[in-house]
């Protein structure tokens, strides 16, 4: 909802990457996640979702249905791919912490079990590999930290040094457990995700968000 803007840069204190560098020469990729948003006609048994939110937005306030149609959730969805987006049951003491989080929630797919998921510098590794695909590095409305600043003058932003320290995002090394996933939003800075309350688990997944309805 628009009200998460008191989370603007609160991802910034989950602290600091320990240990080696990483390299970019060793990537892991997904060719398969589409950075579009699709219009898709609901099942009988699909759910349709309403989303008031920006935290998933990549430049057309993507997912939020103030500006779109209905999200089309398909229950039950299996097996889930890292690009996935979730609709799911938010993490309970996230909730009860803080009432304005929505108890249901999206959040895309990008650690899967028995993989180790690292961010250093805004960008995010597995196992070691940068995730080389549009969601695997710190962005505002889906622009990284050259071109935002290309198309807003650092003159017009009310905190520069904090909006550059937002894009050099770093979160320790976490291990997906058995039964849990690693999520993130695509906008870090405006959202709830695995940076703040670690991995969620598969049984809190509602369904796959196939995309808006028509």
């Amino acid at each position: 909802m628009k009200e998460f803007s008191f989370f603007l840069f609160s991802i910034l204190l989950v602290g600091c990457t320990q240990g080696a560098e990483y390299s970019k020469v060793d990537v892991i990729k997904d060719n398969n996640t589409s950075s579009e948003v699709h219009f898709v006609a609901p099942k009988e048994h699909y759910l349709l979702v309403e989303w008031k939110s920006d935290a998933m937005d990549r430049g057309n306030h993507d997912y939020d249905t103030d500006y779109h149609s209905e999200l089309v959730v398909e229950p039950n969805y299996n097996p889930l791919e890292r690009g996935d987006i979730i609709y799911y049951q938010m993490i309970e003491s996230e909730v009860k912490n803080n009432p304005a989080i929505p108890e249901n929630y999206l959040g895309r797919i990008v650690g899967l079990p028995g993989e180790t998921v690292v961010i250093q510098n805004g960008q995010v590794y597995i196992d070691n590999q940068a995730l080389d695909t549009f969601y695997g590095y710190s962005t505002i409305r889906g622009m990284d930290e050259d071109t935002y600043f290309e198309k807003l003058s650092a003159s017009n932003t009310v905190d520069e040094q904090s909006t550059r320290d937002y894009f050099k995002t770093n979160m320790e090394s976490i291990v997906v457990k058995n039964g849990t996933v690693f999520v993130l939003v695509d906008q870090w800075w405006r959202g709830i995700d695995s940076k703040h309350f670690g991995l969620l688990p598969l049984e809190n997944v509602q369904g796959k968000v196939l995309g808006y309805s028509r």
